[in-house]
């Protein structure tokens, strides 16, 4: 029969395993803004925690050999009170053992590995305070064993294992499989998980998706008096406006409207045509399929918050700006010229919604959570969609289908599609 020391010993390991596997979700959870909290509370627990962080490798060595030491001695326990049990009431050995390692395995995961690491993922600096003072002490006692691991860890970087990694670079795609698994696991939240599914796809985002079309460009023609160049400022409420002589095909540079600010209070001079060439900035264009975590390096290195977008014959084809590149990471956001703007897509029934034409093909898929392949398209809006299906500029009142989708052209402008009805159709319903 088990023996009450074997028993309560089982139980101590458990709790051990627990408080330790605990230790390492608190301590690496710990933020820079959580360490500056320890840093103000100025008592010996806190200092103990920033002591440990600060050779964060010799912790998790400290911690994982702690763990597995644990967790050996409860399995070798285990068996020992197993095999006990079962030469006392005549079982199979294997039987026995082969429910031993199950029901041991299971304990381990729930009590020693999930439970302690959620409770501990709740009130990192609070948990952390708690074991830093016996984990440091353990970590003293080991510090012989934990100082060869390091060494040995530190001279394999360095030199076998790393001709074999040199090159082994994490891909988009391991980084947004990762980023997947943090999620599942509780570690990261949704928001987080857009956020670096966002930033890994900016390395294969093309400018072209996020340019302000050409045809929405509002531009300052060299021939404008200071008047006009104030008065389309005021109208347009950008900050920052390109200078074209003739058409926007031949753009010189970019007037910034807090170099106007000056001239406002000399009213004689708004009817006169300032010297546009001195006062403008350089201009910086950029190709349509450059990739957008190139275009923000060329702004960080160039010190500019907006590009001429040009195609493949030199033509201007649109304008791209910083706000545009950081809108595909954060989403979009508004400002004050931004409250009477209609939204993108608006529902006006079930299965039905209004779009605007110029919504990426992409983002209304997510949307209305429907998969259409762009992969092979040569355009990337719903208008061109649209233009691409019916083989011609359409008029109000014309329709489409694609897929389980009916369209109907609500506005047009301009030989351009402006607004468009979408009944999405279910599959049953054809």
């Amino acid at each position: 029969m088990i023996e009450p020391g074997e028993g309560i010993t089982f139980l101590l390991l458990l709790l051990a395993s627990a408080v330790v596997s605990g230790s390492e979700v608190a301590l690496f959870s710990l933020d820079a803004t959580a360490q500056e909290e320890l840093q103000g509370k100025d008592d010996r627990s806190s200092r103990v925690v920033l002591a440990l962080l600060t050779k964060p490798r010799k912790l998790l060595i400290t911690i994982l050999t702690l763990n597995t030491v644990i967790n050996v001695s409860a399995a070798v326990l285990a068996a020992v009170m197993t095999a006990r049990v079962a030469e006392s009431r005549d079982w199979s050995p294997t039987v026995a053992f082969t429910v031993e390692v199950i029901a041991l395995a299971f304990v381990l995961l729930v009590v020693s590995e999930i439970t302690p690491k959620l409770v501990a993922s709740r009130q990192p600096a609070k948990y952390s305070r708690r074991v830093a003072v016996p984990l440091r002490l353990l970590q003293w006692l080991l510090n012989p064993f934990v100082a060869i691991v390091a060494r040995w860890m530190q001279r394999t970087q360095t030199g076998f294992t790393r001709k074999f990694m040199q090159h082994d670079v994490l891909s988009s795609d391991d980084v947004k499989m990762m980023a997947e698994i943090g999620r599942a696991h509780g570690s990261i939240d949704d928001d987080e998980h857009e956020w670096i599914r966002s930033i890994m796809d900016l390395g294969e985002t093309p400018v072209r998706a996020v340019m302000i079309s050409r045809l929405d460009i509002t531009a300052l023609p060299i021939t404008s008096t200071l008047g006009e160049a104030l008065a389309l400022i005021r109208s347009a409420g950008h900050s920052r406006l390109p200078l074209y002589v003739d058409h926007l095909d031949n753009i010189l540079g970019i007037i910034y409207a807090k170099d106007l600010l000056p001239m406002l209070p000399l009213r004689e001079k708004h009817h006169q045509r300032p010297d546009w060439r001195r006062m403008m900035r350089p201009p910086m264009f950029v190709p349509a399929g450059k990739k957008l975590d190139d275009l923000l390096q060329d702004f960080q290195r160039k010190k500019t918050h907006i590009a001429i977008v040009v195609d493949e014959y030199g033509g201007t084809a649109g304008l791209v700006t910083l706000d545009d590149v950081l809108e595909e990471v954060v989403g979009d956001f508004r400002d004050e010229h931004d409250e009477d703007e209609e939204p993108e897509i608006r529902k006006l029934g079930e299965d039905c919604y209004r779009v605007d034409a110029s919504m990426n093909l992409d983002d209304l898929s997510e949307l209305l959570r429907i998969n259409i392949d762009t992969e092979h398209f040569d355009f990337e809006t719903l208008g061109g969609l649209i233009l691409h299906l019916g083989g011609e500029i359409p008029a109000i009142g014309d329709t489409a289908e694609f897929e389980c989708m009916q369209f109907l052209v609500e506005a047009v402008k301009n030989n351009r599609i402006r607004q468009v009805r979408i009944n999405v159709v279910p599959p049953s319903a054809k």
